[in-house]
């Protein structure tokens, strides 16, 4: 099994790491799934300077996937949904789509890695998140118990029966949910290990403790 581990850039500049070719032509496809599903149904909207605010009522999205990456921003009061997704919704799937075609571009890139520019860092940790919860949902993960059990999946053995197109399917999607956790997991590590020290955080620096 590949590593799938992101390691700094000689230079610097980012992190990269090693999939095996299925592997990014795996993820490419499905990140084109959730950008096709994100762009389907957008509402009507007009152009502000640096925004796009719907002209009418915006249903909340009918695709429990979709609704996952485009939550209600208030349970408790449906009014204040309702407007925030009219004022919000369509520049929200925009800034999604532009995060998913940073991540279809390093996947698709030339060379042997996903490589990620630290400046990107943030944008494609999002996207990756973005596409690990609509692979949740279509895998029914609502409780820990239920990521253990796509975890047992993913790692089972043994053939699987031509004629069970279903448990063919699941088991994919379980893999490539693992696949997902493990990138997302590992690029916000490592973005976290990037970030300056805070003075006197005691992590480094000499002893100030007086022995």
């Amino acid at each position: 099994m590949t590593d799938w581990t992101f390691r700094p850039l000689p230079d610097g500049s980012g992190w990269a790491a090693h999939l095996a070719a299925e592997e990014r032509a795996a993820l490419a496809d499905l990140v084109d799934d959730v950008a096709a599903l994100l762009d389907e149904g957008r509402p009507a909207a007009e152009d502000l300077p640096g925004l796009r605010i719907g002209t009418g009522p915006v249903e909340p999205p009918r695709d429990p996937a979709v609704r996952r990456l485009l939550p209600d921003a208030s349970r408790a009061d449906p009014d204040v949904a309702a407007e925030f997704r009219r004022l919000t919704e369509d520049d929200l799937r925009t800034t999604k789509l532009d995060q998913l075609g940073l991540l279809r571009r390093a996947l698709t890139a030339e060379g042997p890695d996903l490589v990620v520019r630290a400046a990107d860092a943030p944008r494609v940790a999002a996207a990756l998140t973005d596409v690990r919860l609509v692979v949740a949902e279509r895998l029914g993960v609502r409780t820990e118990e239920d990521a253990d059990a796509v975890v047992r999946l993913a790692v089972a053995g043994g053939p699987l029966h031509p004629a069970d197109p279903a448990t063919v399917a699941r088991r994919y999607l379980a893999a490539v949910s693992l696949l997902l956790s493990a990138l997302q997991d590992s690029l916000v590590e490592a973005m976290l290990a990037a970030l300056p020290d805070e003075p006197g955080d005691g992590r480094h620096g000499p002893d100030e403790s007086g022995d």
